[in-house]
């Protein structure tokens, strides 16, 4: 369950498309292609079938039943939280989903649920993970937990964090889920609030990472995806995203991108026509430059370049055995930061010089040369004086976020519900208007099977994309 949901889920579709729609990741193709927003009904199938409902879904629901009755509770709490986490990115992308009629054997043809009720669902999956983590098993977890090595102090902190996520998804929602029928803004950001404050407790050292060994069909999804080339190289890095980076001087440019050239490089022989390539060391006074071509993006939406002319993805997400990040720990105090704003409740600038602070711990940014401890108190310093003479602070908190969760579903979550950092629609858009998409599609498959329960009056491939999920409207 743990292995699928990391690479099927966590580290496949649900992330791969957005990253390219929040302009983190560019598609160094000729358009159209998802970069240009090409997306049609078969493009979500496998994760909604395979992955979801058919995969993490259904892997965690039989893991409950199992574990259930040998009084493993604690693994039954692994299950219910893998499953409330499924639910939740299945109703953010999606939208409106089958819940309550979904997995019920004698309903082939499972009406959709709004919204609030999938994460009615979420919030009382949670509740109930951390009621059956706190019971325990009566077999230790053991080697079984792939992601904790049996801790479950550690399942319970990840608990508190996704609950954290989840309120602060539905700050604008009027949503009471989780809240006892509450729905002010104010009062879901003290949710929010409150849930951090059990959240991985031990910074860094809590941080979900699913470990890939590295070996032969054994590598993170990243590499295999980007780098590998068992699909495709094309998905580089951003042009926006570079650029970003080099206008703040950002240390974690050299970590989050590789050098262009380097994935030819890389090859054994170099493809044909591409040049030799030799890294150079991270050099703050060239590689910040915006006409420096060391570190280079492609533009989204564009005609391809040569791949030897771009970044692609930073060795610490993309090696063979790079772990794959869940969540981490800069987004739980990103979230606090935001919460603590919303509520006047506590030093939201505090939150988020913590947060910008284990965004760069995490990376390892010292370990960068040209990067040393002065150089990063210094780029912390001048982020707080941005922080602190901004007249909207959220945006300040968001964008910073966005670069901590590189990768990750939650900038594209993020970007919609808060409309930070700003993006401009990528080149040759297929969407009407040029729109950037809000959701994804719903399947093909659905359209076959399910057609008479599928939401009216969305369209469907690249026509459904401009209609906002619930909690974005």
């Amino acid at each position: 369950m743990l292995a699928n949901f990391s690479y099927q889920v966590a580290g496949n579709e649900a992330v791969r498309t957005p990253s390219l729609w929040t302009q983190q990741a560019s598609q160094n193709a000729d358009p159209p292609n998802n970069d240009s927003y090409q997306y049609q009904t078969a493009d979500p199938n496998n994760l909604w079938g395979a992955w979801l409902y058919a995969g993490a879904m259904k892997d965690a629901r039989v893991l409950q039943d199992k574990a259930r009755s040998e009084e493993n509770f604690a693994t039954v709490g692994i299950g219910q939280l893998i499953e409330a986490w499924s639910w939740m990115i299945a109703t953010d992308l999606f939208g409106r989903i089958p819940v309550q009629e979904a997995f019920q054997d004698d309903i082939t043809n499972p009406s959709y649920d709004d919204q609030s009720v999938a994460y009615d669902t979420v919030f009382a999956k949670i509740s109930r993970a951390r009621e059956n983590l706190q019971q325990g098993n009566d077999e230790p977890l053991g080697s079984a937990d792939l992601l904790y090595g049996g801790n479950v102090e550690k399942w319970l902190s990840l608990a508190w964090a996704l609950e954290a996520k989840a309120h602060i998804h539905l700050t604008e929602s009027g949503y009471g889920a989780g809240l006892d029928g509450a729905s002010s803004k104010q009062a879901r950001a003290q949710a929010a609030l409150n849930a951090v404050q059990n959240a991985f407790p031990n910074g860094n050292d809590d941080i979900p990472a699913f470990q890939y060994p590295g070996s032969e069909s054994a590598e993170n999804p990243w590499y295999q995806f980007t780098i590998q080339g068992v699909w495709v190289t094309t998905n580089q890095l951003s042009s926006n995203y570079i650029s970003l980076l080099k206008s703040q001087e950002d240390p974690r440019l050299g970590i989050q991108a590789r050098q262009a050239g380097a994935i030819d490089g890389a090859q054994n022989p170099p493809t044909a026509g591409a040049p030799g390539f030799t890294p150079v060391d991270f050099n703050p006074s060239v590689h910040f430059n915006s006409s420096d071509s060391t570190y280079f993006g492609h533009d989204n939406g564009a005609d391809a370049i040569g791949d030897q002319l771009v970044s692609s993805i930073g060795s610490y997400y993309s090696a063979p055995g790079a772990p794959l990040i869940w969540m981490n720990y800069a987004e739980v105090k990103f979230i606090e930061a935001e919460a603590r704003l919303i509520t006047g409740n506590g030093d939201a600038a505090q939150a988020y010089e913590d947060g910008i602070r284990a965004s760069l711990e995490q990376l390892g940014v010292t370990s960068l040369n040209g990067v040393d401890q002065n150089f990063v108190d210094s780029f912390v310093s001048d982020q707080m004086t941005d922080y602190n003479n901004a007249s909207d602070k959220v945006q300040e908190i968001i964008e910073e976020k966005y670069i901590a969760n590189f990768l990750g579903l939650e900038p594209f979550n993020d970007w919609r519900r808060t409309g930070y950092p700003s993006l401009q629609p990528a080149a040759n858009a297929e969407t009407e208007g040029g729109v950037i998409p809000l959701r994804f599609p719903y399947p093909e498959s659905e359209f076959n099977n399910n057609a008479d329960n599928v939401p009216t009056g969305l369209g469907q491939g690249v026509n459904a994309l401009d209609e906002p999920v619930g909690w974005d409207q």
